[in-house]
């Protein structure tokens, strides 16, 4: 797997790395957890959710982005009945 990932101008960080990257790129394209589960061959789907699942920054910006709007539609509905 080294020299595939060099000859592409990326580093290859370990099987574990490339585990952790694969959970969390299936469960960004909406895999269920189980399924992960399966194809990582862990016994429990805890495993996979704790420790290898990982939240990309991206979803966690868009998390904080959807929480902004909803924060400010709340208060632009309380100052309306205010005034």
């Amino acid at each position: 797997m080294k020299p595939l990932f060099e000859a592409n101008g990326l580093e290859w960080k370990g099987w574990q790395a490339y585990r952790r990257g694969l959970a969390t790129n299936l469960k960004e394209l909406g895999v269920e957890d189980t399924t992960v589960q399966c194809i990582l061959r862990h016994e429990n789907v805890s495993t996979t959710q704790r420790f290898y699942i990982k939240t990309a920054p991206k979803v966690a910006q868009e998390a904080m982005r959807v929480l902004e709007e909803k924060i400010a539609c709340t208060a632009r509905v309380q100052q309306s009945t205010i005034n």
